[in-house]
């Protein structure tokens, strides 16, 4: 049974609030969108998503994956909110307080003890269905942007080998087996996938291998330093695309979900190191 490592149980530090004038209001749906860098260590394996929090009316909290666009299969916490404080008690009597404050109206800032600092924005509710992301930055003392910039144009209609080329981050990984997780968890290593080959640029340790394009009845083949494989290894993916437009991957190892940076394959972007979201099995 595939369980999300980056659960949201495990991250108690992503709930929230909203100040209306002079009334302060946390009733209502916020998604959580910016989590501050943190060292890698201090990580969490399978990633930080961008999970929905739902506060109800009367004291009730729930916490859904982005994808979730129903409260029926998921059991609620309490809460209360005094406008500044954000008290919330989990089953068998454990609470976290956090600080909360509102730079605007549609805007709510978490800080917490031991935690990093936690953007939300306010959406209209909690049945509106989002694309699963990984927040989790990562500390590297490098020049890279606070945020990827995506291309979330619609390229459906192109032929399977053109939709394939592109500049592809890799924002998850599914299926993997417990005992093969790195203890860090995976990065958001690069995939540039050209007409004539198919280059993977791993982050940490950072390492690079290109192998000539091949794709043949839906089967793409690439290097396998992804997986901890070495320069000059192949893996065999069979390529399909999910509804969000992401390039979805199959081996046996495991899946792999990309998301594109850019058509342009001559000028590969900067894109802000990230641990990616990571489901397991037995």
């Amino acid at each position: 049974m595939i369980k999300w490592i980056g659960s949201i149980l495990i991250n108690f530090a992503v709930i929230f609030p909203l100040v209306c004038g002079a009334d302060t209001s946390i009733v209502g749906t916020w998604v959580l969108t910016y989590v501050a860098p943190q060292d890698v260590e201090n990580t969490i394996p399978g990633g930080i998503t961008n999970t929905k929090m739902y506060f109800t009316h009367d004291g009730k909290l729930f916490s859904l994956r982005p994808d979730a666009i129903s409260i029926a299969n998921f059991t609620p916490t309490d809460y209360t909110f005094d406008g500044k404080q954000l008290k919330v008690t989990f089953p068998g009597g454990q609470a976290r307080v956090m600080t909360v404050t509102f730079p605007d109206t549609e805007t709510m800032i978490i800080t917490q003890k031991y935690e990093s600092q936690r953007t939300f924005k306010r959406i209209i509710g909690f049945d509106k269905k989002l694309e699963p992301m990984s927040l989790q930055l990562v500390n590297d003392n490098s020049s890279s942007p606070a945020a990827t910039a995506y291309d979330v144009r619609d390229y459906s209609k192109l032929p399977t080998i053109e939709r394939l080329q592109g500049v592809w981050e890799v924002i998850a990984y599914e299926n993997v087996l417990r005992n093969q997780a790195p203890p860090y968890g995976f990065f958001n290593d690069i995939w540039t996938i050209k007409k004539e080959a198919v280059s993977i640029s791993r982050r940490a340790p950072p390492t690079s291998d290109s192998l000539p394009l091949t794709f043949v009845d839906g089967l793409l083949t690439s290097s396998g330093i992804g997986l901890g494989g070495p320069v000059g290894s192949k893996l065999l993916w069979n390529a399909s695309f999910n509804e969000w437009g992401n390039l979805v991957l199959d081996s046996t190892y495991c899946r792999l979900i990309l998301k594109l940076v850019s058509k342009d394959t001559t000028n590969v972007p900067a894109v802000p190191l990230k641990i990616v979201l990571l489901s397991v099995k037995q």
